[in-house]
């Protein structure tokens, strides 16, 4: 089983809920247990030498960057230590917020192989998404992982709220970022002998473990998936591989691949949750938080991503 829809009433039992979609999957489970530094669950996994912990956390944030959150992070092996949240050689956590239930509905996605994901949707209300997940990107050259973690968070400040193209929202497999809140992706891409070397979206564009794979922006070079709207052909949107690229000195950068069966997607011409046939394969696509939704509330407009149904 690769694919589940299933509800859930809190970020514990979601977490309880993907355990168990995950060993369907294919993954096995290191642990499952409570925090001891921090209000919540911690679910460590692992597919190959994929290693990863998710973690549920009740409290915290403020107004502007609410609790509840999932955090996530990928490490190089587990530790059946006291402390969950401490693994061997781990990316710093990316970070879902405000993902109080109960959920309006859950959707798991799962795949194994070369490129193993688990990826999570979550309806925290009527209208309105929230993701996070891990995995290992199809890679492009020789890259060492390729793992991938990524979350989402919206900034919930009055005058950015309501601002799609805002770089006070962190969302996942986008640069456009420039607030206080942490990343909301994190890749491992190992190179001139730095291992394990984890990639972020930094607000500093000169860091040296920046990560590139931004489409909000229409400066950006990989902006364009953000100004192509259906074809007048055929009234479908294009889903956009989620390109990644690391920098490698004298303003040069890397292409180090994209994450499965993923993809960014406009909405115009889509509802929510609705499902898309293209040939034999299914994608279920969503808004990146909300669609087109009233000012002064959360709307990320008609970005979306679309996710590939693997039964």
């Amino acid at each position: 089983m690769a694919y589940l829809t299933s509800s859930a009433n809190d970020p514990n039992e979601l977490l309880d809920k993907l355990r168990l979609f995950a060993s369907s999957a294919g993954w096995t489970i290191d642990g499952f247990r409570d925090r001891t530094v921090a209000s919540g669950k911690a679910l460590s996994l692992h597919s190959g030498s994929l290693h990863a912990t998710l973690m549920s956390q009740t409290t915290g944030g403020d107004s502007n960057n609410p609790s509840p959150f999932f955090l996530g992070f990928g490490h190089t092996g587990y530790a059946a230590n006291a402390n969950p949240d401490v693994q061997n050689e781990a990316s710093l956590p990316v970070w879902t917020n405000y993902v109080q239930g109960p959920y309006s509905a859950v959707y798991f996605f799962g795949g194994s192989g070369a490129s193993p994901y688990l990826h999570v949707v979550m309806e925290t209300q009527a209208g309105t998404f929230k993701h996070f997940g891990t995995g290992r990107l199809i890679t492009q050259g020789v890259v060492n992982t390729g793992q991938y973690v990524y979350g989402s968070q919206w900034y919930y400040h009055n005058t950015y709220i309501d601002s799609p193209n805002a770089g006070q929202h962190s969302v996942a497999f986008d640069d456009t970022f420039a607030n206080y809140v942490s990343p909301s992706t994190r890749v491992r891409a190992d190179y001139d002998g730095v291992a394990p070397r984890w990639h972020a979206i930094p607000t500093d564009n000169n860091d040296a473990r920046r990560l590139v794979c931004g489409w909000r922006s229409a400066a950006s070079p990989l902006g364009l998936p953000q100004r192509t709207g259906h074809s007048m052909l055929t009234g479908r949107a294009p889903g956009y591989p989620l390109w990644c690229a690391v920098p490698r000195g004298a303003g040069l950068f890397s292409g180090i691949g994209h994450p499965p069966d993923l993809r960014f997607i406009r909405l115009d011409s889509y509802a929510p949750g609705e499902e898309v046939s293209l040939g034999t394969d299914r994608w279920k696509v969503f808004p990146v938080h909300r669609k087109q939704g009233p000012v002064g509330s959360p709307t990320s407009g008609l970005y979306g991503y679309a996710y590939r149904i693997n039964e």
